[in-house]
């Protein structure tokens, strides 16, 4: 069986695709033959490989290389390349993006699937064979009928168990920890500040903090903002918070939310941001903005149930995310796959 890997957005980078990685070596260790394609902006066709070699991404020059939107590039190139490779199924990651269509219009024999984020829709999703989502919740609420005929399943994200484990005992630097760069609002960022004036804030991510917003608590010593930062250097900071508070008034499930728990910090976000991904009241807590304050300063006051949570919290993520639970994922689908005939 050929499984063929489309990354919708249009990069030369590949960090990003770490657990689609890992997801398609375990197909491969499992008997199929696997493949990636991306648009690039480079004139040429170019090979990376990835895993100590388990797998081959191809890079392929975009059309237009003009049009500065990744959502709307499109390759005939990578689309000759998917022929030659005469894929028995496509997965496309990500929704809404232009080489999706572009792909499925001209191959309509093709099957293929999504892998997904959040609620996007796609024009060509109808046709899928099946979803991956990013949880259940997500799954039930906006994919439903992928998942009431089998055909949808959970991806789950990719964390380096070892590294983001805490240390025991703790040393505290900071009360509240935020990961999410500081280039788009719906990071909300700012949301956190009324906080500042009873605890220190960690902002972690790219970009700068608006001087007018955060310039005051910054000078103050209250808020840290340390850029945008690797995960060895990140979780570090994490390990030395208390909680992670995500302000995000836009997410799927965030990875920077994995993470922070898998560094053992009970968090609390907006319900209506993210809508599962964690039990309330177990590992954290999902509330209304206006809830927001209140609950975290309620967790942070209360030394017990911060301990509680935080182990929650890491024992959640080590059942549900990371290597061993992306492979397990990958054989799931591979017993689908040969059965969706």
């Amino acid at each position: 069986m050929r499984i063929a890997l489309i990354m919708s957005h249009a990069d030369r980078a590949m960090g990003g695709a770490t657990r689609e990685l890992h997801f398609l070596r375990t197909l491969r260790e499992q008997g199929a033959e696997v493949a990636a394609f991306r648009i690039h902006p480079g004139a040429d066709i170019e090979e990376e490989e990835y895993l100590d070699g388990a797998v081959t991404a191809t890079f392929l020059p975009e059309d237009l290389p003009a049009e500065a939107v990744p959502h709307r590039k499109v390759s005939t190139a990578l689309v000759e390349a998917l022929r030659d490779y005469a894929a028995d199924i496509v997965i496309f990651k990500g929704l809404n993006y232009a080489i999706n269509a572009f792909v499925a219009e001209r191959m309509p024999a093709q099957r293929y699937g999504f892998i997904v984020g959040g609620a996007v829709t796609d024009k060509v999703l109808p046709g899928a064979r099946f979803v991956f989502g990013e949880y259940d919740e997500q799954l039930s609420t906006h994919f439903a009928g992928f998942l009431g005929d089998g055909r949808g399943f959970v991806l789950p994200k990719y964390i380096d168990l070892e590294l983001s484990r805490p240390p025991r005992p703790p040393v505290i630097d900071y009360d509240i920890a935020n990961v999410g760069n500081f280039y788009e609002k719906r990071k909300n960022q700012q949301a956190l500040l009324p906080l500042a004036g009873d605890f220190s804030l960690l902002l972690a991510g790219g970009g700068r903090p608006d001087k007018a917003v955060f310039g005051d608590a910054i000078a103050s010593g209250k808020v840290h903002c340390p850029g945008r930062l690797d995960h060895a250097a990140l979780f570090p900071l994490l390990h030395r918070s208390r909680i992670m508070v995500h302000t995000s008034t836009m997410d799927g499930l965030p990875r920077a939310m994995v993470e922070g728990m898998a560094c053992g910090l009970p968090v609390v976000a907006y319900r209506d941001t993210v809508r599962g991904g964690l039990t309330h009241g177990v590992q954290g807590f999902l509330v209304t903005p206006d809830e927001m304050q209140a609950t975290a300063r309620r967790l942070l006051g209360d030394a017990a149930l911060l301990e509680t949570m935080g182990r929650a919290a890491r024992a959640h993520v080590e059942a549900t995310h990371g290597v061993p639970a992306i492979q397990a994922a990958a054989r799931r689908f591979l017993t689908f796959l040969r059965q969706d005939r």
